[in-house]
């Protein structure tokens, strides 16, 4: 007879896991909500998803990510909106990446560096093709069409405006999101941890 390894997931982990899901909606509506009525120039609505993702994992933290995209269409944005959840299911990997790499480490302020950059190069390619896809190219309602007229003035390519446009915006945005999902998340005890490291 050979000993087998049974790994067991704490069950406060796992009722967290279930009830995370709705409050990553909730959490990221109220922080939309917020953004919207004081009209502030960043989205501030993918933080509970990092969150949720760091506590209970990629598959919940997509979930709840999107599910908030469709609370958020249905409410204020319009149907068509719910295609935004896509970006949140793209917060949710980006984020299980980042631990695995080891870029979830507030302790280690060196090793976020490449999670920001990551988060204000390379996600805003995904955003900026759902919006064009979707509504074409443009200005977002927010202080950073100043940037996407200045791009489009001197280069004369639209695609290239949306870009950067969203790059203003997701450099500050999401570095400050990931920064804040990690603070709470290391609030958390470890027994209600299920996202392995």
């Amino acid at each position: 007879m050979t000993a087998e390894t049974v790994e067991v997931t704490p069950t406060g982990a796992k009722i967290l896991a279930v009830v995370m899901i709705p409050a990553i909606a909730v959490l990221n509506y109220v922080t939309g909500v917020v953004v919207e009525i004081l009209k502030l120039p960043v989205w501030g609505d993918t933080w509970a998803t990092m969150f949720g993702t760091l506590v209970s994992g990629v598959v919940v933290g997509a979930i709840g990510g999107f599910l908030y995209n469709i609370v958020m269409a249905m409410t204020l944005w319009g149907l068509p909106a719910w295609v935004w959840g896509l970006c949140n299911i793209a917060i949710a990997l980006f984020s299980w990446l980042f631990i695995k790499v080891g870029w979830a480490d507030l302790k280690k302020p060196l090793k976020l560096i490449p999670a920001f950059l990551t988060l204000g190069f390379i996600y805003p390619i995904l955003c900026t093709i759902i919006g064009i896809v979707m509504y074409g190219p443009g200005p977002v309602a927010k202080p950073q069409a100043a940037v996407y007229y200045a791009v489009e003035a001197a280069t004369k390519n639209l695609y290239l405006a949306t870009y950067i446009q969203n790059v203003s915006v997701e450099i500050i945005d999401k570095s400050i999101s990931w920064v804040i999902s990690l603070a709470i998340a290391s609030a958390v005890p470890k027994k209600f941890i299920l996202a392995k490291r």
